[in-house]
């Protein structure tokens, strides 16, 4: 690389059309060493889209599927919230009443027998 350095700078010593004319040849050379896209890369390239496009829909999807959990988080949160406040109710209006409440009756003594009125 140097070599080709030094020689368009003695190049530029010389009368200045010479000079003007290797500049000319190398950007010719060098602008015709563009690279080309390879049948093989073609492909590839179009299989990374195909990929980006179904990465990109996979995303689409994975956010709608956390915005539907996240509407029924919400929805079972304000369900147990309304639990709960029927819950603390119940208990209060419960604290009411009396104690013994839950205690089993005390047995009540037999009942008199009946006796039967005969016929007249």
């Amino acid at each position: 690389m140097s070599n080709i350095l030094c020689g368009v700078l003695m190049l530029f010593n010389r009368p200045r059309w010479l000079g003007v004319g290797a500049v000319v040849m190398m950007a010719g050379a060098l602008g015709g060493c563009t690279k080309m896209i390879q049948p093989d890369q073609l492909a590839e390239l179009k299989q990374l889209r195909a990929r980006e496009v179904q990465l990109a829909q996979s995303i689409r999807d994975g956010q709608s599927r956390k915005q539907r959990l996240e509407r029924e988080l919400s929805s079972r949160q304000d369900e147990l919230k309304r639990c709960n406040d029927l819950r603390a109710t119940i208990q209060s209006r419960l604290s009411g009443y009396p104690g013994n409440l839950g205690d089993p009756l005390p047995e009540t003594p037999p009942a008199p027998p009946v006796q039967k009125k005969g016929r007249k």
